[in-house]
């Protein structure tokens, strides 16, 4: 496929370009054209051997100004060597250009629609890539003629000149936005004594229509800016101005196509011969200007643009829809500026934004003839050192010496005052040190050599497989453990030792010492024992108190089944009296009495079970049941009260770790308090919601009711010790609830319903997961 355009002719042929540029202009934006065409030729004949029998992909470049025409060269070629590299097939390029720094006659434009289409009938492309907002323009003004299907990918120009419905039908839109006001910030950011603004551009349609759209965002600055328009000039005549302007002036180049006289300019070239002869610095636009005569600023970055724009083609010609790309916008570079140009023009760095990047430095004395630096001082500098070496060499010695001497005293203060007793064992020899309180401790004769079995010979019996497995352990996995056991002095004392150790290995990493300290906390442990001894009597005061309450409820629970009982008996005694008495009916009178005695048994055996003292014992409890034997025992209570418990229980629900006269205990005080917060409402409000469920691991409780709630809602105090809300009582039910909850590894916690009642949860984790 082939394709011409007026400045330049562009042929490829079985998917490869070659570019024929015109004589005396681009020289350097041409050879980096071609050399980025000759990676592309060598990445297609690679792609050609496995996709030869493949129908390649066909797009259409539309350029604005030719393909020699900076900055949309940039772009083009970046898009062109980006796309051929990423779409892995064949692709079918071609291009074509308005040119219109040269022909911006419509009837030129009506002729080059009118060979597209007869072009059609052999050709339709997959995609149409404008670049440049007059190649933006004209597709979308020709596009239902040239292509009514076709995707359309605009790029390489600002949002402004389009349509606001030019992205609405299978288009997409990756362009940038260019800040006038930005421009002339940057400006007088690194020159703040500036007072005249020289703005180059040209004399074609688009650059007119930049120089109006630009003449309105600069006219804020115009109380404090003079601008000088140069855009009804010849370049040789903005060579003149630009040589003489006035003290504190700055040039500011936008796009140099075609000067006022109708002749055409690589801008570029045209920033080049400026920039030789100006008595002013200059600024532009675009990233690649920036070191061929630009001071610098906020740049676009035309190449990534190209690279962003090529990767949505990719996209698109895989078959995703154009119009489901949002309108990208390529921002700006951070700051960067040319070293050179500051220093010509004696910008102080200071005045530079933050995070700017600052280019083409001139390497000072250090960085050009660093080795040769560093050599001479090295030569100077060994001799001092091997010198001075012996010496440091000796006082450093001399401070370690004495600083390992000071470190084991302090180590040894420490241990003495922390009460630590410090021992080493040799794992390959089983040999073990001690030091004097660790004989202190273990009660081993000073003097005599410990090893490890006489070491091992005072652990208490039962714990000696524990200690065992920990030093095991530890040496296999060259770490270190921390336990507690028991040890069993000669005269039969039996003591708490807290152990720490870790091992240390050599050089080769193989473990050869364990080192460790012992500590005597038997008074801990004692403390610790009557902590909880002390807890359990508070737990089970609570219970004879919470069960004291409910005295009478509990007297009507026993009195109606012994009343029963003592009715049914003397009814079988005046049935005894007769001659001939009712066996059946006796019998039915027995089962009654039967019955309503084991139901006062179960009253009782619920009490006992509740008012028994003992040591906490975690065993397999299941919650749904703790729950039901609470609500037995508090039926009568319940009645009495007027609430109405509804319970959902869910099913198959797995044991939990606890003690079931303790979780019993919770649960009949969360109940009983929300009975309580209850007894204001009328009786059709007092309901109290209780339902289980499985979170993941644990198995949660929650109890609801419709009481008055916390102050304000605020429950967060309600598990503070001696905090209530009724008129009685202590407050502490709540606080002795979170105690025994985290006893057993779980969580309690309280939420306000909002505007009416309180929730509380408790969860608890299962002995074994749900799925066994």
């Amino acid at each position: 496929m082939r394709a011409y355009d007026n400045q330049s002719s562009v042929m490829w042929e079985n998917g490869c370009r070659a570019t024929r540029l015109p004589h005396g202009k681009g020289d350097r934006v041409a050879r980096g054209h071609k050399m980025a065409c000759s990676l592309v030729a060598i990445f297609f004949v690679l792609t050609a051997v496995g996709a030869a029998g493949s129908e390649p992909k066909r797009v259409l470049v539309v350029h604005s100004f030719g393909s020699v025409a900076p900055p949309f060269t940039t772009h083009s070629v970046a898009f062109e060597t980006e796309l051929v590299e990423k779409m892995g097939e064949r692709v079918d390029l071609d291009e074509v250009s308005l040119d219109m720094a040269r022909y911006a006659d419509p009837n030129l434009q009506e002729a080059l629609v009118e060979y597209l289409q007869k072009r059609q009938a052999h050709w339709q492309p997959d995609l149409v890539v404008p670049i440049g907002s007059p190649a933006g323009v004209f597709v979308e003004q020709y596009r239902d003629r040239l292509f009514p299907e076709a995707p359309i990918l605009y790029t390489g120009m600002d949002r402004r000149p389009l349509s606001p419905h030019a992205l609405e039908r299978n288009a997409a839109f990756i362009c940038e936005n260019f800040d006038g006001p930005g421009f002339i910030e940057d400006i007088l950011q690194i020159a703040p004594a500036t007072k005249n603004i020289a703005i180059v551009i040209g004399a074609s349609a688009v650059e007119q229509y930049w120089a109006a759209a630009f003449r309105k965002e600069f006219e804020p600055f115009t109380n404090r800016i003079n601008f000088i328009w140069l855009n009804d000039m010849s370049l040789d005549q903005m060579l003149e101005k630009t040589r003489a302007l006035p003290p504190d002036s700055y040039i500011f180049l936008i796009l140099l196509l075609r000067d006022a006289t109708g002749v055409t300019h690589n801008a570029d070239e045209a920033l080049q011969r400026i920039h030789a002869v100006a008595n002013a610095p200059i600024n532009g636009i675009f990233q690649h200007q920036l070191g061929l005569g630009i001071v610098g600023g906020r740049l676009y970055q035309a190449e990534l643009e190209g690279v962003e724009s090529a990767r949505t083609a990719v996209r698109i010609l895989h078959g995703e829809p154009a119009s489901s790309f949002p309108p990208k916008i390529v921002g700006p570079l951070s700051p960067r500026y040319d070293w050179r140009e500051l220093q010509r023009w004696k910008i102080d760095e200071k005045l530079l934004p933050p995070g700017s990047t600052v280019l083409y430095r001139t390497p000072g004395l250090w960085e050009q003839h660093r080795a040769l630096i560093i050599s001479g001082i090295s030569i100077c500098v060994v001799e001092t050192l091997l010198i001075a070496g012996l010496v440091v060499n000796r006082i450093r010695r001399r401070h370690a010496e004495l600083s390992l001497s000071e470190s084991e005293d302090r180590v040894a203060l420490a241990a003495d005052a922390a009460q630590l007793g410090v021992w080493e064992i040799d794992a390959a020899t089983n040999k073990v040190w001690v030091s004097d309180k660790v004989r202190d401790l273990f009660q081993i004769t000073p003097g005599t050599d410990v090893d490890y079995a006489a070491f091992h010979e005072r652990v208490h019996p039962d714990d000696r497989p524990l200690r065992d497995s920990a030093i095991k352990r530890a040496i296999e996995t060259k770490d270190g453990y921390e336990i507690e056991y028991r040890i069993l002095l000669p005269d039969g004392t039996v003591r708490w030792i807290s152990g720490r150790a870790r091992c240390m290995s050599d050089g080769d990493g193989r473990s050869t010492r364990l080192l460790g300290v012992s500590m005597d906390v038997t008074e801990r442990k004692r403390a610790e024992n009557e902590a909880m001894e002390q807890r359990n009597e508070l737990f089970h005061l609570s219970r004879v108190a919470s069960l004291g309450q409910l005295s009478s409820s509990l007297a009507h629970e026993l009195n109606q089944p012994l009343g029963i009982i003592l009715s049914n008996a003397q009814a079988a005694q005046h049935m005894l009296a007769d001659d001939n008495p009712d066996i059946p009916e006796l019998q039915e009178i027995l089962a009654d009495i039967v019955g309503e005695d084991l139901r006062a048994g179960e009253v009782i055996t619920r009490l006992r079970a509740l008012l028994q003292r003992g040591e906490t014992r975690l065993l397999p409890v299941a919650l749904n049941g703790v729950i039901e034997d609470v609500l037995h025992l508090l039926r009568s209570d319940l009645v009495a009260r007027g609430v109405t418990v509804r319970t959902t229980f869910a099913e198959g629900l797995p044991d939990v770790a606890g003690d079931k006269v303790q979780l019993q205990q919770v649960v009949l005080n969360i109940i009983t308090n929300a009975c309580d917060a209850m007894a204001e409402n009328l009786q059709k409000d007092r309901i109290l919601r209780i339902s289980t469920n499985l979170q993941s691991d644990s198995v949660r409780v929650s109890i609801e009711d419709q009481g008055r709630g916390a102050p304000g809602g605020d429950v967060s105090r309600i598990f503070q010790p001696f905090f209530t809300t009724k008129s009685h009582g202590l407050g502490i039910g709540l606080s002795i609830c979170r105690s025994i909850i985290a006893a057993h590894q779980g969580r309690i916690w309280a939420e306000s319903n909002g505007t009416r009642g309180t929730t509380l949860h408790l969860q608890l984790q299962v002995i074994a997961p749900a799925a066994s």
